[in-house]
């Protein structure tokens, strides 16, 4: 199994179960890690041959960006399903959504959430 990942992307959204985060909105980080059988760019040092990682990066920034979920687990969720959807050779994907500003009390670094959805 080869394997790509996109780690802590710093993406602006609007998600959370408070009016004041769908309002003011917060940075998450989110990392996205793609599954294939075998990737041939690996022999082809060909762009056309793996997933355009540039491409799936625009794709989980305008996806939070544009969201206004309750849910990271649900952010996290639907990032999965467009990812799967973005290039048929990805056999599974896992994405964890992190967010370091949640509103809770306490001393904590980030809640996060991890989502694993694989190819039917």
């Amino acid at each position: 199994m080869d394997r790509i990942r996109i780690c802590d992307m710093k993406v602006f959204g609007h998600t959370g179960c408070l009016q004041e985060e769908k309002d003011k909105g917060q940075y998450f980080i989110i990392s996205c890690e793609m599954v294939f059988d075998e990737i041939q760019g690996k022999f082809t040092d060909d762009l056309r041959d793996t997933a355009d990682y540039s491409k799936v990066y625009k794709l989980i920034e305008e996806r939070t960006e544009g969201s206004y979920f309750d849910l990271i687990e649900h952010l996290a969720y639907v990032i999965a399903g467009d990812v799967l959807d973005f290039d048929e050779r990805i056999l599974e994907v896992i994405v964890t959504v992190s967010k370091p500003d949640a509103p809770i009390e306490g001393d904590f670094r980030t809640v996060e959430t991890e989502i694993r959805r694989r190819r039917n």
